[in-house]
């Protein structure tokens, strides 16, 4: 029951609704209640603190302000009645904290009803004013025996644990999303890379063939000229010592 009743509760808090009755001022809308679940009998205290610029500040002498608990799906309305199924649990205090700020509390005995969740409303009667610009609501849970409370606090205590871990599986998904777009961005340059070098390595064995292509000489330039100007010599040399002597003319006396 419980499960199905969490549906409801947003739509029930939210449809204690705002209408040209109310005052636009700015001010808190939750009433934070000492406890989370109540046992029967047991009593509750809650507390919100509101905003209210001066101009604002007369809405307050439409109280006093009253507390309700919901039960069988009653809603508050402004200008409407107060439902038969909104039971009257207690009454606001107002007390000026700072110039624009005002502390409500209220402390009421838990009705003996089903355990659940109800929601808790504030309102005056005739309903004309439920909240300063938004609706002043707030939350309990009536539980049967301690135990139920203890589970329940274990429940929402590891659905808050799930909560978390959902957000860090996410933001550990959007991580490895992150690091694989890296990856394949880093792939797509090293690719490139291989590419551009297996190209060049091409390019150098090119150049190499080109090159072993071309005749040598055997020997280098400048020690072939030197040996062909000693060849020239010897020969020039060698020609000397075989040319022929002429005769020799003696005169007469």
């Amino acid at each position: 029951m419980r499960a199905r009743r969490g549906l409801v509760i947003a739509a029930t808090v939210g449809a204690v609704l705002w209408s040209p009755l109310a005052a636009r001022a700015d001010g808190g809308a939750y009433i934070a209640f000492d406890r989370t679940h109540y046992l029967p009998g047991e009593t509750a205290t809650g507390e919100a603190y509101v905003y209210l610029e001066k101009q604002h500040q007369g809405l307050l002498d439409r109280g006093p302000f009253y507390a309700y608990l919901l039960t069988d799906g009653a809603v508050v309305r402004l200008g409407h009645a107060i439902p038969t199924g909104a039971i009257r649990v207690g009454t606001f205090s107002v007390e000026r904290s700072r110039p624009e700020w005002f502390e409500m509390k209220v402390s009421f005995a838990v009705p003996d009803l089903a355990g659940d969740f109800y929601p808790v409303v504030a309102c005056n009667d005739p309903c004309t004013v439920s909240g300063f610009k938004e609706p002043l609501s707030g939350l309990v849970s009536i539980v049967q025996t301690v135990r139920e409370g203890a589970l329940l606090t274990q429940r929402q205590q590891l659905r808050g644990r799930l909560y978390a871990l959902r957000r860090r599986w996410k933001k550990t998904e959007k991580a490895l999303a992150e690091l694989n777009d890296r990856f394949v961005d880093t792939n797509r340059v090293r690719l490139t890379m291989a590419s551009e070098m297996s190209d060049l390595q091409g390019r150098l064995a090119a150049n190499g063939s080109a090159r072993d292509r071309v005749p040598r000489p055997l020997l280098p330039t400048g020690v072939g000229v030197a040996l062909v100007l000693m060849l020239l010599m010897l020969t020039a040399a060698v020609a000397a010592r075989r040319q022929p002597e002429l005769p020799r003319l003696h005169s007469s006396g």
